[in-house]
């Protein structure tokens, strides 16, 4: 069975709450937080070729992914290179593993990028107002 929306949204809620909770109160899992900012985008970006198309292309490819998207939505171009930083932060941090780490504007900056694109694709899909009240528990920690 296919994952809905909804059901996208939510796992990408998750790995970001856990994207959050390792760069703020486990700063040696910073590496394990890169990844899950990823994966939250990723599920996001999922979400929104789901809406965007009738038929799921389920690549992995961010490159063929972004492409497709900003096909029908030229808007979302403003995204591209903002979620290639969030990847690139992903693949460093898996190759340096535990001398990997990121200044405090840097994991800002990541879960900044991640609510902006979790915000823009939710407006697309066509969530309500309530939808992001409920949300204000992950806004970015002040440091």
């Amino acid at each position: 069975m296919k994952p809905t929306i909804p059901t996208l949204f939510s796992e990408g809620d998750f790995y970001l709450k856990e994207a959050k909770s390792m760069f703020f109160l486990k700063k040696e899992e910073q590496c394990n937080g890169s990844c899950n900012s990823c994966l939250a985008i990723k599920k996001y970006l999922d979400a929104y070729e789901k809406f965007l198309f009738k038929k799921n292309f389920q690549t992995e490819n961010y490159h063929v992914l972004l492409r497709m998207i900003n096909q029908k939505d030229s808007k979302f171009n403003q995204f591209s290179e903002k979620i290639f930083e969030v990847k690139c932060f992903a693949e460093e941090s898996k190759r340096e593993k535990e001398k990997f780490f990121l200044f405090a504007e840097e994991m800002n900056d990541v879960l900044k990028i991640v609510l902006d694109i979790r915000s823009y694709i939710a407006n697309k899909v066509g969530y309500k107002k309530e939808f992001f009240a409920d949300y204000h528990e992950l806004s970015i920690m002040d440091i």
